[in-house]
């Protein structure tokens, strides 16, 4: 009996979410409405796979948040929306539905696992950690994004380099890249990056959108960069090309970095499980032969 209540609940919950995923029509055009419409895009391009299963039963419990001002916390979830790559597939009502449905769903499912959280105040502490798991979710997804741009941007400024060293201006090279490149988070920004020109910004305040939204080292010094040789009116193909250089060796240096740590980090399972295998295996008869005698 203690059990038929949270679980009728999560069913119920998994029936909303197949109905309304079955009901709802597809929105389309992703890059179309990349920062004109401020709505959500093509959902099957969603980078985040429980948002996809539960963007149904989100879109249906939105509106129901509309009301709430939360002030402060609006802004810094659009941010963090936009900056995680998910801010053309949900709005800041969307991630306050996904907090409302963690914070019913955590507590009970804790409760069933574990008994102990049964108690009412670990119940409602369970509650609140739940609703700020959707919060969770939205920083990991824009760890992952920024890794992914810094990992695919030498190669894209080569491939820029070479476009506009052979006779290409540059917003044709990032068009070319955008056309032929493959799919991923850098690809979405350049994306982006025309969108906004296309719209009215000069190159530059376009640039600093780019910085703004993917808070990188790497990639606020390189956009400083061009920006600072849009302003000077100098050649932007000799300044690719050298960002392009920095770039490759900065790689390297975090290639060099990421296996050092690699070897610190084996020592733990290395002392703990192999260590001890060889020495038993060494020592083992050894000892025995000096216990029980020749």
């Amino acid at each position: 009996m203690i059990l038929a209540y949270p679980l009728s609940l999560l069913l119920m919950f998994a029936a909303a979410s197949l109905l309304a995923w079955t009901i709802l029509p597809r929105r389309g055009g992703a890059l179309a409405v990349r920062g004109i419409a401020g709505q959500p895009g093509d959902t099957s391009k969603m980078p985040s796979l429980i948002f996809k299963m539960a963007y149904p039963l989100l879109a249906l419990l939105a509106p129901l948040f509309k009301g709430l001002a939360l002030r402060n916390y609006r802004p810094r979830a659009a941010l963090m929306l936009q900056k995680a790559g998910l801010a053309e597939f949900i709005t800041v009502d969307h991630l306050l539905a996904m907090k409302a449905i963690f914070a019913v769903i955590t507590p009970f499912m804790m409760a069933i696992l574990f008994e102990v959280f049964q108690n009412p105040a670990l119940f409602v502490g369970a509650a609140i950690g739940g609703s700020m798991l959707p919060d969770r979710f939205v920083n990991d997804l824009r760890k992952k994004r920024e890794s992914e741009i810094l990992r695919a941007l030498p190669g894209a400024v080569d491939v820029l380099s070479l476009s506009v060293e052979a006779g290409l201006e540059f917003l044709t090279a990032i068009q070319r890249l955008v056309e032929r490149g493959g799919m991923g988070a850098l690809r979405d920004e350049l994306a982006t990056i025309l969108n906004d020109i296309r719209l009215g910004k000069s190159r530059a305040e376009a640039l600093k959108s780019f910085s703004q939204r993917v808070e990188i080292p790497e990639v606020s010094s390189f956009v400083s960069v061009l920006v600072q040789a849009d302003m000077l009116g100098a050649s932007i193909g000799p300044v690719l090309q050298q960002q392009a250089e920095r770039m490759r060796v900065e790689r390297f240096q975090r290639a060099e970095k990421a296996g050092a740590k690699a070897s610190q980090k084996i020592l733990f399972p290395l002392v703990l499980f192999i260590f001890p295998a060889v020495l038993i295996v060494i020592i083992g008869p050894v000892a025995l032969q000096f216990i029980y005698g020749p």
